[in-house]
């Protein structure tokens, strides 16, 4: 069989999304640390972005596609739920991350505040209630279970973890996350997972 290659710096939020579901259907796979931009990126994706995926002749880009691949193309724990229903819930919530999480959350307040020399405070000041709106629906959803969209973890819980182990890094996020008590028993338990502890570790 090919061996498969994610393609990606594994400090992006996104890339750590591809290396827990990878890392939780134990698939052995190569991880080339490829950044942004650069002419190998623009290679595998037409606008330079990462994470991709290799595996043979199978080309992939967009984290979405890439994740569904490897729970579909791969044996062990199933990382979307069987019941319809709940498999609703769970791209609901992978469709409030990308519309309504991603933009506040990771592309205004951690990067404004973890890689901008001169942050944009006022940027940063108006985008809070952007980024409150979905953690309090969050935190409301897993009052119910012990993850997003089941009893058992899945691809939404993977999707929302990195950007919020990085949102913990600001000022603000300490603000934002103080009083969600069910959202930091779930990163409490998602970081305690196997997956995690591999994915998350100092170095990376």
């Amino acid at each position: 069989m090919p061996q498969l290659i994610l393609h990606g710096n594994p400090r992006s939020n996104l890339v750590r999304t591809c290396l827990l579901a990878l890392n939780e259907k134990e698939v052995d796979f190569e991880h080339d640390p490829t950044v942004p931009q650069t002419p190998e990126a623009l290679q595998r994706h037409p606008w330079g972005k990462i994470p991709t995926l290799t595996h043979g002749e199978i080309l992939l880009h967009e984290t979405l596609a890439i994740i569904n691949y490897i729970d579909d193309s791969f044996s062990g724990l199933k990382l979307k739920p069987n019941n319809p229903s709940k498999l609703a819930l769970m791209n609901k919530w992978l469709s409030i991350y990308l519309c309504y999480m991603d933009n506040p959350i990771i592309r205004v307040i951690v990067i404004q505040r973890l890689l901008s020399k001169s942050p944009d405070e006022n940027l940063i000041k108006n985008t809070i209630p952007d980024a409150e709106k979905p953690l309090k629906l969050l935190d409301e959803c897993l009052e119910k279970s012990n993850y997003i969209a089941d009893s058992e973890v899945s691809l939404a819980d993977f999707f929302i973890l990195p950007a919020l182990d990085y949102l913990k890094m600001t000022n603000e996020g300490v603000q934002l996350l103080k009083d969600t008590s069910n959202i930091n028993s779930w990163i409490d338990r998602m970081m305690a997972r196997e997956s995690s502890i591999i994915v998350f570790k100092p170095n990376n």
